[in-house]
Parts: structure tokens; sequence; C-alpha cells
């Protein structure tokens, strides 16, 4: 009896067919968008210290979220994290318009022009003096331009508010993250989120009161052009809401 030959398989197109699954399953899969978020880490600079000064309790807005997910804000236990940037903004806002001292929240300073063109002038002056100091650290003579560059800055701000003092919250005044290495990203992530949107909240109010515009129509017109005005306009915003967010490692 003859050998019968089995047919060969025509593999040709199958490079084809598996090339048409990946594209379909790449088109049609939906993929969780992982969240992040950029912060500037200042370097660090060995200044001496001479005077240790403690941070008052009403300056600190403490956000802890331990292993098993459970959130305190201002050592007070919240069951719905989207409440986080309301609480964000009464922390700014509560003492903005009148201080009054019988409440947990940060002090507000008001500096007139004058006053910051005295601080101006005696920060440059010491700063030219350490930059002529022998064998002076570069750190250090960068820290004191730093300080030049920031009552510039409120120099400047204060011109563009067009007020005769310019508020300042205190400048102890932080918000503190201390989240435990096993908390879920999920909540860390919302954290953050909560904190932006807050300051986002803050400085679009202030810019829609004193421009007339949104902070974010500000914010995309000086990334494309770099305007100065549209610096200047930012630094006020930043001066009037400051973010100091500081992420500490949980206590064992």
């Amino acid at each position: 009896m003859a050998k019968r030959e089995i047919p060969e398989i025509n593999a040709g197109s199958m490079a084809d067919i598996a090339f048409l699954l990946l594209i379909f399953f790449l088109v049609t899969t939906t993929m969780d968008k992982d969240q992040a978020y950029v912060r500037s880490i200042p370097k660090r600079i060995d200044v001496p210290i001479t005077d240790i000064v403690e941070v008052e309790k009403r300056n600190i807005f403490a956000i802890r979220a331990n292993f098993n997910n459970d959130l305190m804000v201002r050592k007070e236990l919240m069951q719905n994290p989207d409440d986080i940037s309301e609480r964000v903004i009464e922390f700014y806002t509560k003492n903005e318009k009148k201080n009054d001292p019988t409440n947990d929240f940060p002090m507000y300073s008001r500096i007139s022009m004058k006053e910051i063109e005295d601080n101006l002038r005696a920060a440059e002056a010491e700063a030219e003096a350490v930059e002529n100091t022998p064998n002076a650290m570069q750190d250090i003579i960068d820290f004191k331009y730093r300080q030049v560059d920031e009552w510039t800055n409120k120099r400047n701000a204060l011109k563009l508010l067009g007020k005769p003092e310019l508020p300042e919250i205190h400048f102890q005044a932080h918000i503190r993250i201390e989240v435990q290495q096993a908390t879920e990203y999920k909540l860390f992530a919302k954290i953050q989120s909560e904190l932006e949107e807050a300051i986002f909240e803050l400085r679009d109010r202030a810019a829609q009161d004193v421009f007339g515009e949104s902070y974010g129509t500000i914010q995309r017109r000086y990334n494309m052009d770099k305007a100065k005005l549209d610096k200047d306009k930012m630094d006020l915003l930043s001066i009037l809401y400051p973010a100091k967010f500081i992420e500490v490692t949980p206590k064992k």
C-alpha cells in the first residue's frame, strides 16, 4: 500500500495574522495610567545654625496615612480623601483677612514697600560682603543672593498687586506628608492630587481677582512665550499661596 503524503500547511501568512492580532490588542486594550508628581528638591546647604526656632503647631498641616490606609489630617481621622483640598484651602485662608490668635491656623503678616526695599538693600549688602569674604563657600554666597532674589520678587509682586501692603502667610506654614510604605499608591496619589488642586484653586481665585483672568491661562501663556509680565504674575501668586510641601519618613 502506498504511503500517503501529509499535505503541508501553508504558514506563509501566519506572521501577518500574528501582527494583526498584536495591533488589535494594542488598540483595544485599556491600561491604567500611572500618576506621578514632580517635586523640586532643594539643594542642601550647610548654613551655620545660630538660633533654633520651634515650628508652631498652628503652622503645620499634617497628613498621615498608615498601612491600613487610614487617613489622618491635622490629627483628625478623615474618611473621604476628597475633603483634603477643602481643608488645605481653609488652612491658607482662615486668617488671611484678619488674624485671629484664638484659632489653630497660620497667622498672616503684611509688609509695606518701604520695608521690602529696606530688606532688599540689607540683603544686597550682606550678599556682597559674603562674596568678598576670603574663602567664602559658594553655597553660602548662592544662598545670600537667593535672598536678594526673594526680596526683589516681593518688590515686583507688591507693585503688581497695587496695594499698600503685601500679605504673606507665616513663613513656617507648610504641609507635611507622612505616608507609610505599605500605604496604597492610589491613596498617596490622591493626597498629592488634592494638594495640587487646592493650591491651583487658591491661585486661580487670586488671579481672577487681581488680573481678571485664570491662573491656568497665565501659566499656559508663560510656558509658551516666557513673558516677564506673566512671570511676575506667577511669582505674585506663588508668594500669596506658596506650595510648601514636605514629605517625611514615617517614624518606626
